[in-house]
């Protein structure tokens, strides 16, 4: 089969260093991309993007499986990458919160966001997390994305 594109060669460089977590809102993919390497000056870290970003770390007893399998990710994360920071990041209007299961309220959105991050951030110290844990939140302002430490 031919091939249709090839990246430029790069070093493989070492999978240790930095997991982050994020929200795959596609809003918000181009501003999170380049705050992890531009804002940060992060060439490379492992992943986890899912819809809420970090609040599948958070206990629900609506939705429990949800945590199940997002503390099984993280394992599998920690161990592959030995991470010395966490980087978890939330953002304004996240659409996982503001559905009906969450009973999001747009008024209290950040507030919720906000808290759930302290509570991965405490829960992942009281885990063993060695690296330190950086909390951030965007919100999208004139087409580009403004982010504030935690």
């Amino acid at each position: 089969m031919p091939e249709i594109y090839r990246t430029r060669a790069r070093d493989a460089g070492s999978e240790r260093g930095v997991l982050v977590i994020h929200c795959s809102d596609p809003r918000y993919q181009p501003h999170f991309q380049d705050f992890l390497r531009t804002g940060l000056g992060l060439e490379r870290y492992g992943l986890i993007a899912v819809p809420g970003g970090p609040q599948f770390l958070t206990p629900s007893d609506y939705l429990p499986k949800f945590s199940w399998a997002g503390w099984r990710w993280m394992k599998f994360m920690t161990n592959l990458i030995e991470p010395e920071r966490i980087i978890l990041l939330a953002h304004d209007d996240c659409r996982w919160y503001l559905d009906q299961r969450f009973w999001g309220e747009p008024a209290t959105l950040r507030a919720r966001q906000v808290a759930d991050l302290q509570r991965v951030r405490a829960e992942l110290v009281e885990r063993s997390a060695k690296g330190r844990v950086e909390l951030y939140y965007a919100r999208l302002v004139d087409g580009s994305a403004a982010f504030e430490s935690l």
